[in-house]
């Protein structure tokens, strides 16, 4: 291979043009779309007594993709749903994911962020063990917690459980034990991310949160408040837009102790929704935002002042049953949470070629983020803690360690990025010697958005079984080539795994201080608002080749991946990926 040159190959990827060649409608309905032939949405789901919304809204965003690229086949009326929010409750990475009925019934454990989506959709089919999974045994039935997770996303059609359980949709009754409708984690997975975009205002470089206006006391915790009352000229709104006529469906997460005023209608009534909570940090529940109306005007209630411009959002509390709607609810363009706050929009792939993902590590959620810390950053507010999620950190190269069990071909990488418009110097090597070493190959990718992407290599790097190789990345100004501190994407807290505390494995992955390669699991990160720190990170990478299936994990008859298992490299340091 030729030797790499840092300027040699730049590959762009552009997902939301500053100006959309025709403008932004006043209104649009991703249920009437391409001049209202096609719907680029899947119908309403209920999640009935589960507490898992997230799945419902990250699945219904990446349909929505589907459907608009034609990946799906296209209907004048919205299908049903293709990607399955079950496997992706139930094989998401958390071991509290399986809860028997006192516990589920009783408690949110189920809950979840859009990093977790992001985790289990670009984590590759396959049965992966969870550190430190709770050895609770149900007698006559076994473990009660999940000890493997698969990855998706996968087809609701695929396997006979895949599909959203009824007797957990009809809240009278449920399984007393859930685990017989818990689908396999090894699913063959349909189709792949090739981007999820963080949306929230406030998240380092995307739109600023306006002048911070006080705070209010809400649930016994103090929120930052601001005010939000431009309408469609707020470039908040004016940027989720964007998004949606791009990619498709958004999610957002809302406050649902807000006002809901039925509006009574044939043949389905109409659902206003009402914040009066100025604080963006006050959250509960995760829906997709399809459509936008600039002239909808909505009188509200509690103070009888009028709004123009209003949000069209999908819900997951089943149709024509919630207040006799159609599961829809129309919420105004100044909500605080609404099209702020955990918005992610997501581009889809084919799966060919790919066969496989070199896991380094999972994604947290996201609570610890730059959106809390803009929120907390001028006044004594709280903080949502976790003990995992994404760190900012002040450095601008670093390497992980990957190390695939089967040979093939390494054709693209996961990358994250916490800046909008960085260029990611990628250089692949064979080793690591106190640094890497034994260049390969790699390439250049200018990433215009915050977020995860895949990013194809210019040329594919044979890899033999149980080669490690160290993926260095180094983050840069593309206008400046100077360094872009603070743009790495860096899980914190145990392993990474969805809200664990878990001690993280040496040996992973390495930030450069100066000129000395310091391992990220043993620094630590200050928790925002307290005087408590979180000790160990890792980089987050991922490495997506086309691997051969091996015989005895060949999934024949449903066209199945290839099952990679990290071992510990065999080479100094030790570690796993």
């Amino acid at each position: 291979m030729a030797p790499f040159h840092p300027l040699r190959f730049v590959a762009a990827l552009v997902f939301l043009p500053a100006l959309l060649a025709q403008g932004r409608p006043a209104s649009f309905d991703l249920r009437s779309a391409n001049n209202g032939t096609q719907a680029w949405v899947p119908q309403i789901q209920n999640q009935g007594a589960a507490e898992d919304c997230w799945t419902f809204a990250a699945a219904t965003a990446m349909d929505s993709n589907l459907l608009k690229t034609g990946l799906l086949p296209a209907s004048p009326v919205p299908p049903p749903i293709s990607i399955s929010s079950w496997h992706l409750s139930t094989n998401n990475g958390a071991p509290d994911a399986l809860l028997a009925s006192e516990a589920f019934s009783a408690s949110s454990n189920w809950a979840g962020w859009n990093f977790q989506a992001l985790g289990y959709a670009t984590r590759g089919s396959g049965a992966w063990p969870v550190p430190a999974a709770p050895p609770d045994v149900v007698p006559g039935v076994g473990f009660r917690f999940q000890q493997t997770m698969g990855g998706g996303p996968v087809l609701d059609s695929q396997n006979p459980l895949n599909p959203f359980p009824q007797s957990i949709s009809n809240a009278s009754g449920y399984p007393a034990y859930l685990g017989p409708l818990v689908p396999p984690a090894n699913q063959p997975i349909a189709f792949r991310v090739g981007s999820m975009l963080i949306l929230d205002q406030g998240f380092s470089n995307n739109v600023p949160l306006p002048a911070q206006t006080g705070t209010a006391a809400i649930g016994g915790r103090t929120y930052a408040t601001f005010e939000f009352n431009q309408g469609a000229a707020d470039p908040q709104v004016q940027a989720v837009k964007d998004a949606i006529l791009a990619n498709g469906a958004t999610t957002t997460s809302m406050n649902t102790h807000g006002q809901f005023q039925v509006v009574p209608g044939a043949p389905t009534n109409t659902v206003h929704y009402f914040n009066n909570q100025a604080a963006p940090a006050y959250l509960d529940h995760t829906v997709t935002i399809i459509g936008w109306d600039d002239n909808y005007a909505m009188v509200n209630p509690a103070n009888s002042s009028m709004t123009a411009g209003a949000w069209l959002v999908q819900n997951s509390w089943g149709a024509a049953g919630w207040e006799n709607s159609d599961g829809t609810f129309w919420a105004p363009y100044d909500d605080p949470v609404i099209g702020r706050v955990s918005v992610s929009s997501y581009t889809m792939l084919d799966n060919a070629p790919y066969s496989a993902a070199v896991l380094q590590n999972e994604l947290g959620p996201a609570a610890v983020s730059e959106f809390f810390a803009a929120v907390n950053n001028s006044g004594p507010t709280a903080h949502l803690p976790a003990s995992s999620g994404m760190a900012t950190v002040p450095h601008h190269k670093a390497a992980g360690i990957l190390t695939p069990e089967s040979g093939g071909e390494l054709l693209a990488l996961g990358l994250f990025t916490q800046l909008a418009d960085v260029l990611v110097e990628v250089e692949i090597f064979d080793s690591w010697e106190n640094g890497p070493a034994g260049f390969l190959g790699g390439g250049n990718f200018t990433l215009d958005a915050i977020g995860y992407f895949q990013v194809e290599l210019p040329e594919a790097l044979s890899l033999a079984a149980s080669d490690a190789i160290v993926v260095q990345l180094t983050y840069l100004d593309p206008q400046t080539l100077e360094p872009a501190p603070g743009a790495l994407g860096v899980t914190i807290g145990g392993s990474g795994l969805n809200i664990q505390n878990n001690a993280v494995a040496g040996g992973l992955s390495y930030y450069l201080d100066g000129t000395e390669w310091t391992d990220f699991a043993t620094i630590g990160y200050p928790i925002l608002g307290t005087t408590e720190e979180i000790t160990g990170g890792v980089l987050f990478v991922k490495g997506i080749t086309a691997v051969p299936e091996p015989a005895a994990l060949a999934l024949a008859a449903l066209g199945g991946m290839a099952l990679l298992v990290f071992r510990p490299w065999q080479r100094n340091p030790r570690g796993r990926a």
